[in-house]
């Protein structure tokens, strides 16, 4: 089954990441079902932050069946992510 993935790279002592943790939460509601939405604590999963050569936090990449789509690193706006995920479902189908 084909599908998006939003994969949010975090960490637990970086104010931005708490704002950008509750945008993304907003947006989840709002492609539930279409879109997968992973939290990658940098604490917890250092394999994953090793593997997509992630240096800032937070860093989002939005996938297309496991492939990189779109990246955005350090604090970006609802919109912008709001834009990119639409993006992505439209030119995936």
């Amino acid at each position: 089954m084909k599908k998006i993935t939003v994969k949010n790279f975090w960490s637990r002592t970086l104010e931005e990441c708490q704002v950008q943790l509750s945008l993304l939460k907003d947006l989840e509601g709002m492609f539930k079902g279409r879109v997968v939405f992973e939290y990658l604590n940098a604490d917890e999963n250092g394999d994953a932050i090793s593997k997509y050569n992630i240096k800032h936090f937070p860093t989002i990449i939005i996938e297309y069946n496991g492939s990189e789509r779109e990246r955005f690193v350090g604090l970006t706006q609802e919109r912008f992510l709001k834009r990119a995920i639409q993006k992505a479902l439209s030119e995936c189908k």
